[in-house]
């Protein structure tokens, strides 16, 4: 095999791949992290301007048309429907193992009086990339290491049979299950020393340290995952039929885990515990809307009985402090209404994640996107994970504007230093890896192992 063209050719596939991955997927971490930086630091820049503006006011030497232009106005600067505070989850270094799921996550929050909402979103990239996701290392592991195993396994016995020398192996005192068992050890050694001399220098030149859980754990994936690859031509091998019959049942093997079983786990999950349709979602908050509506009298009753310090005031003739006054004391009712609807949907999102999550063990393909997943940080445990250090993150901002709203009183400059200081960058949640996708990879081999097993028993 070392002397075969061929397989160098496919090896050095391999190499450029694995390396393109990587310094793709470092790319796309280091773009998003510039425009992150830049993105914060335009908000301080705005911030810095709108503090002068801010002094002027407060000084009286410059006046301003309308108080949701004043940057004195503790609503406007708080983020009841504009101003706010931008802030960024810092993304991890292992990201790069697999970008393409980042897409689906959001890289900033914009902290308002309100809530949070997404900020800034992703570029616009080609609608290619966002349909087929984008060239990491994940993808080349998933996809294209197994077409190379195929590539170098697929006439392992065959080819000995076309070429007339598997009759004298047969008649040698070795075994030839044995010999051709022997055969596949050193075409999966030489493979697996090369993937690894391929990828974990790439990891440690792209930042990933060899210290890291997530190098050796990349490593053991791509290692398993070839080994579950050359079972499978193995087992074909031992069927007895020809190379190129060989080769289309590798290739029906590699479209049916990679690609068939998949689509179909999907489908099953969608089918077991179906999520109600975004319309049907977006029908019930406006039935929240009218529900929230029905009762706000009758908060609105209750609110000025026990804030008798506060004059009711009739439509026409309130301001915008007793409106926002209003809408502040409504809004705990209305997220908890709201909550509940997103509740709901949520969780049969979770139990749909979770039944798909169980039918991992039916394709190698699975598991090693959902251990890759978990080692970048790219997974949805890991996108869940963020929302509770956002939520805190943003019930501080609001206390802060709010108790100034609470007291009547009006931003100076050096309020805006304070302010100032809130984190604009949150660290992404720690959480333990998990090693299911790992599991079920060892779980699989051993299975195909026994199967390739009996095949040999069967046909030597």
């Amino acid at each position: 095999m070392l002397r075969s063209p061929i397989a160098w050719l496919l090896l050095l596939v391999l190499a450029v791949s694995v390396g393109f991955s990587l310094q793709n997927g470092q790319y796309r971490a280091v773009e998003k992290r510039e425009a992150m930086d830049k993105m914060l630091a335009t908000q301080q820049l705005d911030l810095e301007k709108q503090k002068l503006q801010a002094d002027s006011v407060a000084r009286k030497l410059k006046t301003v048309n309308g108080w949701w232009r004043d940057p004195t106005n503790v609503v406007v600067v708080g983020g009841a429907w504009r101003g706010g505070w931008v802030t960024a989850i810092e993304p991890q270094p292992q990201i790069l193992l697999a970008t393409g799921m980042s897409d689906l996550q959001n890289d900033a929050w914009r902290l308002t009086l309100m809530g949070k909402e997404p900020w800034g979103g992703s570029e616009l990239e080609n609608p290619d990339n966002l349909s087929f996701g984008a060239f990491d290392l994940s993808f080349v592991l998933i996809y294209l290491l197994p077409l190379l195993v195929i590539a170098l396994s697929f006439n392992l016995i065959s080819g000995e049979r076309e070429q007339g020398t598997l009759s004298l192996h047969l008649v040698q005192p070795q075994a030839a299950g044995r010999l051709f068992f022997y055969k596949m050890l050193a075409r999966f050694t030489l493979l697996s020393a090369l993937t690894l001399a391929i990828v974990l220098p790439g990891l440690a030149l792209s930042g990933i340290s060899f210290a890291t859980l997530a190098t050796w754990q990349t490593a053991a994936v791509a290692v398993l995952y070839a080994l579950f690859w050359f079972l499978i031509a193995l087992g074909i091998n031992l069927r007895g039929g020809s190379s190129a019959q060989n080769a289309l049942v590798c290739i029906g093997a590699w479209l049916l885990f990679a690609l068939v079983v998949p689509a179909l786990v999907n489908m099953v999950a969608e089918k077991v515990h179906p999520i109600p349709s975004r319309a049907a979602f977006l029908n019930q908050m406006r039935e929240a809307d009218h529900y929230i509506e029905s009762k706000r009298e009758k908060l609105l009753d209750d609110f000025y009985k026990t804030h008798s310090n506060y004059e009711r005031k009739a439509e026409a003739e309130k301001g915008w402090r007793d409106w926002y006054r209003e809408e502040f004391y409504l809004q705990e009712f209305d997220k908890k209404i709201r909550d509940s609807i997103e509740q709901i949907h949520s969780s049969k999102a979770e139990l749909q994640t979770a039944f798909a999550e169980g039918l991992t063990v039916l394709s190698p393909a699975l598991s090693v996107h959902k251990q890759i997943t978990d080692l970048a940080g790219t997974s949805r445990q890991a996108l869940e994970s963020n929302k509770p250090l956002l939520d805190e993150a943003q019930r501080n901002w609001s206390g802060w504007f709010l108790k100034k709203f609470d007291a009547d009183q009006n931003l100076t400059a050096a309020d805006y230093d304070e302010f100032r200081k809130f984190p604009d960058k949150v660290a992404a949640a720690n959480v333990p890896v998990r090693h299911q996708g790992m599991f079920y990879l060892v779980l699989q081999c051993l299975l195909l192992g026994a199967w390739a097993w009996w095949r040999g028993r069967k046909s030597m």
